[in-house]
């Protein structure tokens, strides 16, 4: 099983989690670390530490982070150097969509790589623009 561990500015982490417990209930093996105005990066690398501790029994993390180049990313590459000899992924550009499914897919996955390009997909398959188009009525439809 591959562990997630979510992290982002401000309370970008904890707002995800909030919504995946409501939408799936699950929060075993996910870890969420935010970066609040008052935290120094070491703080923030210190919580990510702890949070990578918590996942050791896993067979890999994958890091989900908010924003590319921004300090949780940089902080959770940081960590991910400084463990090589845990398996860690760390992805950028995170959305709930990404969340939901790796929390329903982790257990599936030995391989945080795997389940990071899984993700990728996942991620931009939901990204969707709306668009009113007119619709004709068929009177030859049946039903709606």
């Amino acid at each position: 099983m591959v562990g997630l561990l979510i992290t982002g500015h401000g309370h970008f982490a904890t707002g995800l989690g909030s919504s995946l417990r409501l939408i799936t209930g699950n929060t075993e093996n996910i870890v969420y670390v935010d970066f609040e105005e008052n935290h120094s990066t070491d703080t923030l690398t210190e919580n990510l530490n702890k949070a990578l501790d918590e996942l050791k029994n896993c067979d890999g993390v994958l890091v989900l982070s908010d924003l590319a180049g921004g300090s949780p990313f940089k902080s959770a590459v940081e960590c991910k150097v400084a463990r090589p000899d845990q398996a860690i992924e760390v992805l950028a550009g995170s959305n709930l969509p990404m969340l939901i499914e790796g929390s329903m897919a982790m257990a599936a996955f030995d391989s945080p790589l795997d389940l990071a390009q899984s993700l990728i997909e996942t991620g931009k398959d939901y990204i969707v623009r709306f668009e009113l188009t007119a619709h004709e009525d068929n009177a030859e439809e049946d039903g709606i």
